[in-house]
C-alpha cells in the first residue's frame, strides 16, 4: 500500500526518545564532546603550551559534537537531498490540446485604454 504524505517530513514515531538523564542520545553526545573539548583545553593550560595550539583543538575538535548534537546535520541533509530529487511539477493551463491560434486571436477587439478618464 502506498504511504500519504512527503518524503521530506519526519515520519511521527521516528523523533527521538530520552536515552539517559531525561536527555536524547544526540545531547548525549554533544555533552560528551564538549567535555572531551573542555578537557582537553584545560590541559593544555595547565601543561604551558601555546594559546594558539589551544584555540585550534577546540575549533577542531567543537563543531562537530555541536553540529550532530543540535541537529543541523539532519537539516542539512533534507536540504540537499531536497535540492538532488527530481521533481515533477504539473500545471493547470487553460489552453486545451488541439486548440490552434489563428492571426486574430491576439489582436484586440474593443479598444482598450490605458488610463481610465475621468
Amino acid at each position: 500500500m502506498n504511504k500519504l504524505g512527503s518524503e521530506f517530513l519526519k515520519q511521527f514515531d521516528n523523533y527521538e526518545r530520552p536515552v539517559a538523564f531525561g536527555m536524547t542520545k544526540r545531547l548525549l553526545v554533544m555533552l560528551l564532546g564538549i567535555g572531551i573539548v573542555v578537557s582537553l583545553t584545560i590541559t593544555i593550560s595547565i601543561m604551558g603550551l601555546s594559546d594558539i595550539f589551544m584555540y585550534l583543538v577546540a575549533l577542531l575538535i567543537a563543531p562537530p559534537f555541536i553540529i550532530y548534537g543540535l541537529g543541523f546535520d539532519e537539516a542539512v541533509k533534507d536540504k540537499v537531498m531536497f535540492n538532488l530529487k527530481v521533481q515533477k511539477r504539473a500545471f493547470i493551463t487553460e489552453f486545451e490540446e488541439g486548440e490552434e491560434f489563428t492571426k486574430d486571436d491576439f489582436k484586440s477587439w474593443k479598444k482598450v485604454k490605458e488610463v481610465d478618464e475621468g
